[in-house]
C-alpha cells in the first residue's frame, strides 16, 4: 500500500505540473492570437473562461489527489485495500476525462438545446470525480469517528 500511496501523491504533483505548463502554453498562444485592436467576441470570451476553468479545476484536482494519497493511511482498515484502490483509481481516471471534456468544450461549443458528446464526456468525468470524492470524504469521516470512539 505504501507504493500505491506514493504513486498517488506523485500523480497529484505531476497533474499540477502538467496543467500549469499546459495553462501557460495555452495562455501564451491565446494572447498571440488575439490582437489588442480587435474587440473580443462573446465566443472568444466564453472560450477563455472555459480554458481558465479547466486550468483551475485540474490544478485543484491535483491537490485533492495529493490529499487522497496523504489520507490513505487514515482510511486504511475501514474497508478492504482492494476497494480503496478501486475508489482511488476511479478518481484518477475521472480527472483526465473531465479535463479533456472542458478543454474540448472550449473549441467545440455545444448548440443551445442539445447535449453534445463533448459535454457528455465532461459531465461523466465530473460526476465520477464528485462521487469518488463524496465516498472518500464519507470514509474519512467514518474512519475518524471510529478511531475517536476507540480513543475515548
Amino acid at each position: 500500500m505504501q507504493k500505491f500511496k506514493m504513486m498517488v501523491i506523485g500523480l497529484g504533483f505531476f497533474w499540477i505540473f502538467t496543467w500549469c505548463i499546459f495553462g501557460s502554453i495555452l495562455g501564451s498562444q491565446l494572447e498571440a492570437l488575439s490582437p489588442s485592436f480587435i474587440e473580443p467576441s462573446s465566443y472568444m470570451v466564453w472560450q477563455r473562461t472555459l480554458l481558465r476553468s479547466a486550468h483551475a479545476h485540474m490544478n485543484s484536482m491535483g491537490i485533492t489527489t495529493i490529499l487522497i494519497g496523504l489520507s490513505l493511511i487514515y482510511i486504511r482498515g475501514t474497508i478492504s485495500d482492494r476497494k480503496l484502490k478501486g475508489i482511488v483509481i476511479f478518481n484518477l481516471v475521472s480527472i483526465p476525462i473531465f479535463g479533456t471534456g472542458i478543454v474540448l468544450e472550449a473549441f467545440f461549443p455545444t448548440v443551445i438545446g442539445k447535449f453534445s458528446l463533448v459535454t457528455s464526456l465532461s459531465a461523466f468525468g465530473g460526476i465520477v470525480y464528485i462521487l469518488t470524492m463524496a465516498i472518500w470524504s464519507a470514509l474519512f469521516l467514518f474512519s475518524s469517528l471510529k478511531k475517536n470512539g476507540k480513543n475515548a
